[in-house]
Formats: C-alpha cells, structure tokens, sequence
C-alpha cells in the first residue's frame, strides 16, 4: 500500500500538459467502469441459473401449461 500512495503522489506533483492529463483521467475512467461492469457480469451471472429470479411461473400441468393456456 506504502507503494501505491508513492506513486500517487509523484503523479499528483508532476507538471503535466493537458493531452497527458485526458490520457491518464481516461485510464482511471475505463479502469472503473470495466471494474464495475465486471462486477455486474458476475452479479448477474449468478441470478441466470436460478429459478426464482425468472418472472415465468413453472406450471407442468393443467390449463397454464401450454404456450396458449398462459
């Protein structure tokens, strides 16, 4: 972590130009979003092999279970 916070300071102390400046607040952006895009891949991933998260009720038999009995 003592690694980290080091980088982070000679980043926020270099002088740079306004093209490095997009090119590094554009990593962080992407970085971001493809961390929390991951995690909703796999949040939702989870809810894909279970029954209870469909909206269909499982009927086997009877009136509702045909395609025209619904």
């Amino acid at each position: 972590m003592p690694n980290i916070r080091k980088q982070l300071d000679t980043l926020l102390t270099r002088e740079m130009d306004r093209k490095s400046f997009l090119q590094y607040s554009g990593g962080i952006v992407l970085a971001l979003l493809g961390v929390t895009g991951l995690i909703r891949v796999i949040l939702s991933s989870n809810r894909i092999g279970d029954p209870a998260s469909t909206n269909q009720p499982t009927v086997s038999h009877g009136y509702g279970s045909s395609r025209y009995g619904q």
